[in-house]
C-alpha cells in the first residue's frame, strides 16, 4: 500500500478545486486523478480493503473546496465511514479533520 506525503509531493495549500479556482495550483481533480484513479470505481467500494494512505504532515492549508472535489466525491460509490477505511488520512490537525468529516458528510456537490 503506498503511503503518499502530499505536502511534498503535491503540494502544502490543498485549496483549489480545480485550475480555475484560486492561484490554479495543487487541484483536487488533479490530485483526485494522480492518486485516487483507481477508486474511481464502484466495485471498488463493495469492501474495506485500505487502498492509500494519505499523510498530511507537511500541509499548511486543506479547504472545503478540495477536500469536496478530492474526497466527497466519491460518496457516490460509499458513505463517509467507508472511504476513511479506504483512504486512510494521517497528521490532519484538527481544522483540516473538521474540513474533511463535515464535506465527507456533506456529499459531494460540484458547485460549490
Amino acid at each position: 500500500m503506498d503511503t503518499v506525503d502530499i505536502g511534498k509531493e503535491f503540494g502544502e495549500n490543498l485549496i483549489n478545486r480545480d485550475k480555475q479556482q484560486g492561484d490554479g495550483k495543487a487541484g483536487a481533480i488533479e490530485f483526485r486523478t494522480r492518486y485516487l484513479f483507481a477508486l474511481d470505481n464502484k466495485g471498488v467500494w463493495e469492501n474495506d480493503d485500505q487502498y492509500i494512505i494519505l499523510n498530511f504532515q507537511n500541509v499548511k492549508r486543506l479547504g472545503p473546496s478540495f477536500s469536496n472535489e478530492a474526497f466527497a466525491y466519491f460518496t457516490k460509490y460509499a458513505k463517509p465511514e467507508r472511504i476513511r477505511r479506504k483512504i486512510k488520512f494521517i497528521n490532519l490537525d484538527i481544522v483540516q479533520e473538521s474540513i474533511l468529516d463535515l464535506e465527507l458528510k456533506n456529499g459531494y456537490s460540484a458547485y460549490r
